[in-house]
């Protein structure tokens, strides 16, 4: 087996989507371990082993782009698992659309307040916004 075939770790893959003319697309990324300790991989994605791999042996330094990603944490970059990969990208995107709605109901709530003034001076406050009225506002 070569030196850029060799495996060091297993491969992880990570859920990523796209968009285009033709809607969402959802791809499933692969990577390759170059670099292994005790506790941690460093992945690369898949085609750029062998010029990661290669810096290494020159240099001594990992290469810059390379994901250190933890072998035990319950939340990385990339899984060894396709199935936690999965997961992983199903909820990145119920965390996304959390953010996105409270994005557009701030949104809708200042403008609407606001359509018929000219100027603010230091402050405003608004008078709707349900949706953020409702949110668990606790004291910290």
């Amino acid at each position: 087996m070569s030196e850029e075939k060799k495996h060091t770790g297993p491969d992880h893959f990570r859920y990523v989507d796209h968009i285009g003319p033709e809607g969402v697309t959802i791809v499933c990324r692969k990577f390759v371990v170059i670099r292994e300790s005790e506790h941690c991989y460093w992945i690369v994605p898949e085609g750029s082993e062998g010029w990661a791999r290669a810096r290494q042996t020159a240099t001594g330094k990992t290469f810059k782009d390379a994901k250190r990603v933890s072998k035990d944490s319950w939340r990385r970059f990339a899984y060894p698992e396709k199935e936690k990969a999965f997961s992983s990208y199903k909820a990145r995107k119920r965390h996304q659309l959390s953010h996105a709605e409270l994005a557009l109901e701030r949104a809708k709530t200042a403008l609407a307040d606001i359509k018929d003034i000219e100027a603010i001076n230091d402050e405003h406050p608004c008078s709707g916004g349900d949706y953020i009225k409702q949110l668990n506002w606790t004291d910290c």
